[in-house]
């Protein structure tokens, strides 16, 4: 009978094991060719719009703003940054320490309304709050239309 070989990745299995809700976001992790690890997050995100504009809530704690770049091309909202975190603890004489290093990036398709030169963003707290007014719809000019009259004869 024929055997199926795969080849065993112990970081698969340790991404199946480790509760990816602890972080409260999806963690992709990558070997790099230089044996270190990178790792993407996506950051979770809140839209909502109304008559006035459109507010963006994305959730980017422990991120600083200078790490952060925010973009529009074509109706694309784009949200990249990357994360530089450490914490140091000290317990019975030892030192234990905990690093994490990652990128994030987000798109998001925009209504065409968007007034973007009159957008502001603010991080407080963790949290990025992105305002985006809507353009005022401009009213077609009206135009009347003269009529012609034609006599028959």
């Amino acid at each position: 009978m024929p055997t199926n070989l795969t080849r065993w990745n112990p970081f698969e299995d340790l991404s199946n094991w480790w509760p990816r809700s602890m972080f409260n976001r999806e963690l992709v992790s990558a070997m790099r060719p230089d044996g270190t690890m990178s790792v993407e997050w996506n950051p979770r995100c809140d839209m909502s719009e109304n008559d006035k504009e459109v507010v963006l809530h994305v959730e980017l704690p422990g991120v600083d703003e200078q790490d952060i770049n925010i973009s529009v091309a074509d109706n694309v909202l784009t949200i990249r940054g990357e994360k530089k975190q450490e914490q140091q603890e000290e317990r019975e004489g030892q030192t234990y320490t905990e690093r994490f290093f990652g990128s994030f990036e987000r798109r998001m398709s925009l209504p065409p309304s968007i007034d973007i030169e009159n957008a502001n963003a603010e991080l407080k707290d963790g949290v990025l709050e992105l305002r985006m007014p809507k353009l005022k719809p401009e009213e077609p000019e009206s135009k009347k239309i003269q009529i012609k009259a034609s006599s028959q004869g």
